[in-house]
């Protein structure tokens, strides 16, 4: 499965369960966040976090990002399929997160 197909994926479960927890929702409520995933070895994707739910997988870069996610396409893989920890990934410096507050910290943490 590539990358795009494993991000739609996330972006699917995440929806589902934003819509059948309220606790998620109340969470997201109001928050619009751009987030930005930058593959080093291909080309990134982008979304938009809005109203609760994330919208379409867009190829190329978001404008103005909030959330900046910078690793390759082995390591995105490995963490969409739960194979690496983000805090591995972090201290290995295979992935990179700028332009991120500690509150998105936690909001990008719900989508993985």
């Amino acid at each position: 499965m590539s990358v795009e197909e494993l991000l739609k994926n996330a972006i699917e479960t995440f929806n589902k369960r934003a819509e059948a927890d309220p606790k998620l929702r109340s969470e997201m409520e109001g928050k619009v966040r751009r987030v930005f995933v930058e593959l080093t070895d291909t080309e990134g994707y982008s979304f938009v976090m809005e109203n609760c739910r994330v919208g379409g997988l867009i190829k190329g870069k978001v404008a103005d990002p909030d959330i900046h996610i910078t690793t390759d396409s082995a390591t995105m893989e490995a963490l969409m399929k739960k194979e690496m920890g983000p805090m591995k990934a972090l201290v290995t410096k295979k992935l990179k997160l700028t332009k991120i507050s500690m509150e998105d910290l936690g909001t990008i943490r719900k989508f993985f």
